[in-house]
């Protein structure tokens, strides 16, 4: 057989920013049962006699129940007999659900996957604050923060530690919080909608936008001021931290990042603020426009939002192991709290869609940093670097998808192609033994993967073959 390599270029053109809309997989909803939920064991409500977690199948009462949020049912949750931390309930995912989330966790496309649930907090009035927090699926330990009613957990599968290859994949779920009501009885809280959600537009490339990394001489600490507004901003200091190699954990982006310096004992704080005026986040949100000449929330999918948070080593006059770091726009808490650990550089990722902005700051967008822990009276320093956006909804100019490799194995009638191709677009493979005509479609239907996808296939020996590889969609 001749070996030859034909190239079929395909002139998509521009691709409408409307045409991307995020692609979700529901993994659970609660509809047949709550087979999957569980007590946990780690002591705690569970523990209590008589149990202090109670777990029922909620059925909606009507369209504007909000206690569900896909389907009929949701998986009711009650805790009673006490207040504060407590490892309540896990659940497990299907094998079927467990694959595909392995799946999207395997994959090494930048801020695609995201494994996102709903928890409804009971309402304004029962309790002073709440959360409810994720025990370590991944390395995770986030928790999703109350605001008296719907929260949607997001975990950016990319930023994982690896799965477990077997066994059950389980959300164990532990929550804490201050009863208004005392003595302290029972209260309410509902899960609904764990799905699986892939950003990426089809034929997108995600683009990268650096929007602070704390390199410019004339503002070394990117415009950081104190916010006074809620009694905070008394405790800090900021200043320019400098790598002190290519091996140090705090810079991620250039040579520099935001050192901020806390003084006297951990406690909850509303301590400074962020500008991001003129940078591709302002651009994109708009928030000088009216409202209603901004993009719409499903536009706004597209965007993630990640910044890197380096924790310092345990000091030894720490009173016990937590520490968190909290972000709000001023208009609303982001939905999750970051939990920290020791020595360790964590990235904290958004979707735009998840977020509400306020647009009466000046400068706007702006985003408040609040940290919470438990170190002692001689202070804490975070350091902070890395405020990109991503956009995983540009298609632009789709690149054709030319043959970077070819081989034939006459011996064996092994082919083997690889060509340049986008992730998540269709592709097929043709074959003619004469140019001018394609009759012969060695395969279709080959999803194609970020920068290169290779194929290998069995063919007939024929003195003659020509081959194309063609965008199918």
């Amino acid at each position: 057989m001749k070996k030859q390599n034909t190239i079929l270029i395909v002139a998509l053109g521009l691709l409408p920013a409307a045409l991307h809309a995020e692609t979700t997989t529901l993994l659970e909803s609660f509809e047949d049962s709550i087979d999957s939920a569980s007590l946990m064991n780690w002591g705690g409500r569970p523990a209590l006699d008589p149990p202090g977690v109670t777990l029922e199948q909620y059925t909606k009462a009507g369209d504007d129940d909000v206690f569900v949020t896909q389907g009929q049912k949701s998986l009711k949750v009650t805790l009673s007999g006490s207040e504060w931390w407590s490892a309540d309930f896990k659940i497990t995912l299907s094998e079927e659900a467990a694959a595909k989330v392995r799946e999207a966790a395997r994959s090494t496309d930048l801020a695609r996957y995201v494994l996102r649930w709903d928890v409804v907090f009971p309402p304004s009035g029962t309790t002073s604050w709440m959360n409810s927090q994720l025990q370590g699926f991944g390395g995770v330990y986030d928790q999703l923060d109350s605001n008296n009613g719907l929260r949607t957990m997001s975990i950016a599968l990319d930023l994982l530690n690896p799965l477990p290859e077997e066994g059950p994949l389980e959300l164990i779920l532990a929550q804490n919080f201050d009863a208004i009501e005392d003595p302290f009885s029972s209260l309410d809280l509902y899960v609904d909608n764990i799905r699986l959600v892939d950003t990426y537009a089809p034929g997108a490339q995600p683009k990268v936008y650096v929007l602070q990394s704390f390199e410019d001489p004339n503002d070394p600490t990117g415009g950081a001021a104190n916010f006074t507004g809620w009694g905070g901003g008394q405790r800090t200091t900021y200043e320019q931290y400098t790598a002190s190699g290519p091996d140090d954990i705090r810079v991620t982006d250039g040579t520099h990042a935001l050192q901020v310096n806390y003084s006297g004992a951990g406690t909850w704080g509303s301590d400074f603020t962020l500008p991001f005026a003129g940078t591709k986040l302002a651009e994109v949100l708009k928030l000088d426009l009216p409202a209603e000449e901004r993009p719409p929330k499903a536009e706004l999918v597209r965007y993630t939002l990640r910044w890197d948070v380096t924790y310092p080593e345990r000091a030894d006059d720490w009173t016990a192991d937590w520490q968190n770091t909290s972000y709000h726009t001023q208009a609303d808490g982001l939905p999750w709290s970051q939990a920290g650990a020791f020595n360790t550089r964590k990235t904290y990722s958004i979707t735009l869609d998840q977020v509400t902005w306020a647009d009466w700051t000046d400068p706007k967008p702006s985003l408040m940093f609040i940290a919470n822990g438990a170190w002692g009276p001689t202070g804490h320093t975070l350091w902070f670097d890395n405020f990109r956006l991503i956009d995983t909804g540009d298609v632009g100019q789709t690149p054709p998808p030319n043959i970077t490799n070819f081989d034939y194995d006459a011996k064996t009638g092994q082919l083997t192609i690889t060509w340049q191709s986008v992730a998540g677009k269709n592709y097929a493979i043709d074959s003619t033994e004469q140019l001018g005509s394609w009759p012969t479609v060695v395969q279709s239907g080959i999803v194609g993967q970020a920068g290169t996808t290779t194929f290998t296939a069995t063919v007939q020996n024929k003195p003659q073959s020509f081959f194309r590889v063609r965008a199918t969609d």
